[in-house]
């Protein structure tokens, strides 16, 4: 699987900042281990597919990540996290919790990428996928750099997942904003107040994803 398109300056420009800024990288893996996962689930292994540049998988100890893109790659293991190059060389059915945001919307095949992950969880594992919350504004017929090639809703997302293998099992809207913004209030307060004060701007905003969960069957 191959996307020349994200080796192609795309990370350099879309997350230059979490690439340069180590506090800001640091504060946002954090707070992203602990958006989407529960306190036991931290040491679990958690396999991220379409892991970017990292920070979804840098605060969790026993975690590894791909990404179709070489750039995201290289820009991981200059912070230490175990990346792999082709998906052929990922252990199968070995993960507890494979991992996949804001993922979905980029690929060209979604329904062969969600067949894919399902190879890759444990017995007893699940996937847990996140989405964007698209809106439905007019749009500029130029290519955008984020190039989203599809939108998603709960019913959509869940039927595709059938397709794939999966049993969803839970449907949840979830919040977040401001990461970068709400640095200073960590400095001060502390990661706790920063993650809550993160999760009211995202309420307060309506910056909201959707997150399924399912197990294969």
């Amino acid at each position: 699987m191959s996307d020349p398109y994200y080796d192609e300056g795309y990370h350099a420009r879309r997350h230059k900042a979490l690439i340069e800024d180590e506090e800001y990288f640091r504060a946002r893996a954090e707070a992203s281990a602990r958006f989407y996962f529960a306190p036991a689930e931290l040491g679990v292994r958690v396999f991220e597919y379409g892991c970017g540049i990292g920070q979804g998988i840098a605060a969790l100890p026993n975690a590894a990540g791909w990404d179709v893109s070489s750039e995201a790659r290289e820009a991981c293991r200059r912070r230490g996290l175990r990346v792999f190059d082709r998906l052929e060389d990922i252990p199968p059915a070995a993960w507890d919790i494979v991992f996949c945001r804001h993922v979905l919307e980029h690929v060209e095949d979604p329904l062969d990428a969600l067949r894919a992950m399902r190879g890759l969880v444990a017995g007893g594992g699940e996937l847990r996928l996140i989405l964007p919350r698209e809106g439905h504004a007019a749009a500029s017929f130029d290519p955008d750099l984020d190039q989203h090639l599809y939108c998603w809703n709960f019913r959509a997302a869940n039927n595709l997942l059938r397709r794939a293998g999966f049993a969803p099992f839970a449907n949840e809207e979830k919040y977040i904003l401001g990461y970068r913004a709400l640095l200073p209030l960590r400095r001060a307060l502390g990661p706790g107040v920063y993650y809550h004060a993160a999760r009211l701007v995202g309420r307060l905003y309506g910056n909201g994803e959707l997150l399924i969960r399912a197990r294969p069957f």
